[in-house]
């Protein structure tokens, strides 16, 4: 299926690439600066524009892939969905979960295909865990803890720098695990959340959610580590535990980088044959060729803004938020 890419940057080179290797032909790449869009559309042998809005109704497109700032994805979403277009979207799916519930609507009246990219539903390890959740081979769960962890990110821009469109690293990479955590266990009931949101280079978050089954989740967030990203699961069972973590190795110390000396962004790996990301790809495809089942839902990404956005406003009053 002829697609279009629209955000030239990190993680749309990314996806572009990855479609590509799924059976995509990339046609056109949309980027509101028109060399990034360029660069990457040589890439693909692709025409290269800087009005999305424009690219996403043209009549050769038939799949758009949204990999833009978040607090534009609703608006290109929806645009593509009126035009008749199938859409891959970036995490988080919206920036509130009004406008999630909006764009969702306009998806369902369109009755076209929508897939957002929660990939940590696509990471073996994570898979691994939630299987053995699921056999009861650690018995009833009553306590999950995740970390994740990496740089801040210095994207061109600097708009994740900007709460308000980014929700810092709460929202918008601490998403992962709160969405992971209500794919294996069912939606929570309450979320609370204490955020140390300060500039560049200290932002954390920890959120704690509770379940009508007695389960209790605490996953940290931080955008505070000098260099690398760090992924750290423990899933605690009346029969035993599971664990995770991505970075084996005695403690070490790491001086910060100097401004400009490290890399803008870090997306974590896995050590498998098929990366994760290529992995949800090759879900969307399957979706599209045979109307397989996709492992996430657009509902899904809305219940994931939803928490996320329950635990910035736990943040702002220091109370629990109610689901």
């Amino acid at each position: 299926m002829r697609l279009a890419v629209i955000g030239c940057g990190g993680m749309g080179t990314i996806h572009a690439s990855l479609a590509a290797r799924c059976g995509f032909e990339v046609v056109a790449c949309g980027d509101s600066r028109l060399d990034k869009a360029k660069a990457l559309a040589e890439q693909h042998n692709a025409e290269a524009a800087d009005d999305c809005l424009a690219l996403v109704k043209r009549p050769d497109v038939e799949v758009v892939a949204v990999a833009t700032p978040t607090p534009t994805h609703g608006a290109y979403v929806r645009a593509a969905a009126e035009a008749g277009k199938h859409v891959f979207c970036e995490k988080p799916f919206t920036r509130t979960p009004e406008e999630g519930e909006e764009t969702l609507a306009a998806v369902k009246r369109s009755g076209v295909k929508l897939l957002v990219g929660h990939v940590v539903r696509y990471f073996q390890e994570f898979e691994a865990i939630r299987e053995r959740v699921q056999n009861g081979s650690i018995g009833k769960v009553g306590f999950v803890k995740t970390y994740r962890g990496g740089i801040y990110p210095r994207g061109e821009g600097a708009w994740f720098h900007d709460y308000a469109q980014s929700g810092g690293v709460v929202f918008d990479s601490s998403i992962h695990d709160l969405d992971w955590i209500r794919y294996v266990f069912g939606n929570p009931t309450r979320v609370y959340c204490q955020a140390l949101q300060r500039s560049d280079p200290l932002d954390y978050g920890m959120v704690t959610m509770w379940f009508d089954q007695g389960l209790i989740t605490h996953t940290i967030g931080t955008w505070a580590h000098p260099g690398g990203f760090r992924v750290k699961v423990e899933v605690c069972g009346d029969q035993g535990m599971v664990t995770l973590d991505s970075k084996e190795a005695p403690i070490s110390a790491m001086m910060r980088e100097t401004a400009g000396g490290g890399p803008s962004m870090i997306v974590p790996g896995s050590p498998v044959p098929v990366s994760p990301y290529q992995l949800e790809w090759e879900d969307f495809a399957a979706w599209m060729r045979d109307g397989r089942t996709p492992r996430v839902q657009p509902e899904d990404a809305v219940w994931a803004v939803r928490i996320a956005h329950g635990a910035l406003e736990s943040a702002r009053t220091g109370a629990p938020v109610a689901l």
